[in-house]
């Protein structure tokens, strides 16, 4: 058998061995692609069996704030109202109490207000203090919005904050264990920790997914994909000039 027909042969083998290799890395390509215009780095991802490959769990949803039977919660950068998302929140949410028919919630330094079925009511004018808890101070008037450190009250009137001396009367939102129940509906999805899907695609685009082995498959088709290249050129070559050749003769 020739050189150039050993090479045919070896081609179409080399060629049938990698296509999944070539699909899987086509379509990664296309979707990384437009990864930006299909948001493609802000889209968590859900799967456990993904998780089980990284090596990484959900981080489960323990503890929240209890205001009024309600229990406000926090899941990845999403603030819970029961089980009905509310805002996002880039850091821990701090608090939240009942006040005044709506739900008081303290995160990334901002209060605000909701109602009992998760309609946002209104943001409280800007925090004069880093606040680090939120509560409730009684007065004769009724409970009052009040922030630590140091103890600062919201005025009903005017809206405005005022700090007044420590009072050991103010009860601060502390988190709580979450009924089973509630625990349980809210961690039976979990967004993986620092996962997106355009991290998912660059993965295994690469085949870090799947560790060393992966990384070693995927330069293993790499060098199938030379070989067809160059055997293929080859042998485009020698039939070109041959055929060339003949008709040179005739």
């Amino acid at each position: 058998m020739s050189l150039v027909a050993r090479l045919i042969q070896w081609h179409r083998r080399g060629g049938l061995i990698v296509i999944p290799i070539v699909l899987m890395l086509s379509v990664t390509g296309i979707l990384i692609n437009h990864s930006q215009t299909l948001g493609f780095a802000k889209q968590p991802v859900y799967a456990s069996w993904i998780g089980w490959l990284y090596g990484v769990e959900p981080k489960l949803i323990i503890q929240g704030f209890n205001a009024n039977g309600h229990w406000v919660s926090q899941r990845d950068q999403q603030l819970l109202l029961n089980q009905q998302p509310l805002q996002d929140c880039k850091t821990p949410a701090l608090g939240a109490v009942y006040w005044q028919e709506t739900i008081a919630v303290l995160c990334d330094n901002r209060i605000s207000l909701f109602l009992e079925d998760g309609q946002l009511v209104e943001q409280l004018p800007t925090l004069p203090i880093q606040a680090t808890s939120i509560g409730l101070l009684e007065n004769d008037n009724g409970p009052q919005l009040a922030l630590a450190a140091p103890l600062m009250v919201l005025d009903d009137l005017s809206w405005s904050w005022q700090a007044i001396e420590t009072d050991s009367s103010a009860q601060w939102a502390s988190p709580e264990v979450l009924p089973v129940e509630l625990a349980a509906e809210l961690n039976r999805d979990l967004p993986l920790p620092g996962i997106n899907t355009e991290r998912l695609l660059l993965d295994l685009h690469s085949g870090r997914l799947f560790g060393d082995i992966g990384v070693y498959v995927v330069d293993a088709a790499s060098l199938v994909f030379i070989f067809l290249c160059l055997s293929g050129f080859y042998t485009w070559l020698k039939r070109t000039l041959k055929s060339r050749s003949k008709q040179k003769r005739k």
